[in-house]
Formats: C-alpha cells, sequence, structure tokens
C-alpha cells in the first residue's frame, strides 16, 4: 500500500471514528464499531492506530487542524490587524457552531481543551491556535496599530479567555448569552477601555 493510499484510507477512518464518538461519545465507540462501519476488522485499524485512545486523538487532532486551517484562511482575507484579529476571534467560535460532530465531541469531553500544557493531548494544535494570535499581535505592533505589549503573555491571555468561551458558550450551554459577552469583550479589547 503506498503512502498516499494509507493517508487516504487513515483520512476515512477518522471521518468515520468523529461520526461515531460524536454520537456515542469516547467510552461507549469501539473499535468494531469503528471497523464495521468501513468493513474492516479490528486489527486491520491496528495498520493505522495503536489503540482506541489513539485514535480518538488522532480523530480530535484532525478536526483541530481542519479548524486551524478554516480560520487561518479567513484570516488570510483581510490586511488590517485589527480586522485580522476579530475575524480570528469570531470564526474560531462560530466554527464550532457549525461542525456538530465536533461540537458534540467537545461537549462530552471538555477537556480536550486544557489551559494547562502538562494535561493538553492537543498542545502542539493548541499552540498552533497561539502562534496564530502571537503573529498577528507581533505584526499589529510593528504596523503600529497595536500598543507594545509582551506578546507571548498577551497571546496566552487571549488564548485562556477564549477556551473559557468555548466553554460556557457549548459546554455551559449559555449560547447566545456568552456569544454576546464574548463579543462584547472582543471591542474591549480591540478598543480598550480608556478614554483616549
Amino acid at each position: 500500500m503506498t503512502s498516499i493510499n494509507k493517508d487516504q484510507k487513515l483520512h476515512e477512518i477518522l471521518k468515520v471514528a468523529l461520526r461515531l464518538f460524536a454520537h456515542y461519545g469516547y467510552k461507549k465507540t469501539t473499535l468494531e464499531d469503528v471497523g464495521n462501519e468501513l468493513s474492516m476488522t479490528k486489527s486491520n485499524l491496528y495498520f493505522y492506530i495503536t489503540s482506541k485512545r489513539d485514535l480518538y486523538e488522532k480523530t480530535v487532532s484532525s478536526a483541530f487542524k481542519e479548524w486551524q486551517t478554516a480560520v487561518v484562511n479567513a484570516v488570510g482575507q483581510v490586511d488590517d490587524l485589527a480586522e485580522k484579529f476579530s475575524i480570528m476571534a469570531i470564526r474560531s467560535i462560530e466554527y464550532l457552531n457549525e461542525h456538530n460532530e465536533l461540537r458534540s465531541i467537545f461537549i462530552k469531553d471538555p477537556a480536550i481543551f486544557s489551559l494547562f500544557p502538562s494535561e493538553d493531548p492537543f498542545y502542539e494544535i493548541n499552540m498552533g491556535a497561539i502562534r496564530l494570535i502571537e503573529d498577528i499581535l507581533t505584526k499589529g505592533i510593528e504596523q503600529g496599530r497595536f500598543y507594545e505589549m509582551d506578546v507571548q503573555h498577551s497571546a496566552e491571555l487571549l488564548f485562556s479567555i477564549y477556551v473559557m468561551f468555548l466553554i460556557k458558550t457549548y459546554v455551559k450551554s449559555e449560547g447566545a448569552s456568552a456569544i454576546r459577552m464574548y463579543e462584547e469583550g472582543l471591542k474591549i479589547i480591540l478598543r480598550g477601555m480608556c478614554k483616549s
């Protein structure tokens, strides 16, 4: 089997696993369920994964990468740094509303977002989101659009706020109220609270 065929098959496995994990949750989904959906045996699945946990983490990682790609593409459509920041913030939170399976997994397992790197199984991917924030902040400072700041710590703070609002919106089911609060917070971040 060529590498391309193996990658395509893994992609197919991850799509099926995403649907099953979203519907049944991690505990109730079995490798046999995934294999049956694909007309594969459990032992065939082990050619692509090492365990159910490995399958789950690869599935969520793949969905996260698609999420990040969608946000990066949206940000790339504009030039103004404040607008890039705003689009990044809004698109990042709206994405889950549009992707039922990933939202369902997040609701069932909010620990897929951890504020503690040592507990985050998706640390590298989440660092990609923080690096996107850092990049926008750095360019905004360089272009005189944003105030000088400690970019690393500011990006981590903003990411933490974002994760808190993901939890409020989707896990705690605060929906429209949390989104409205998020939008107001975004205005404060971009405008500041003090009159000039």
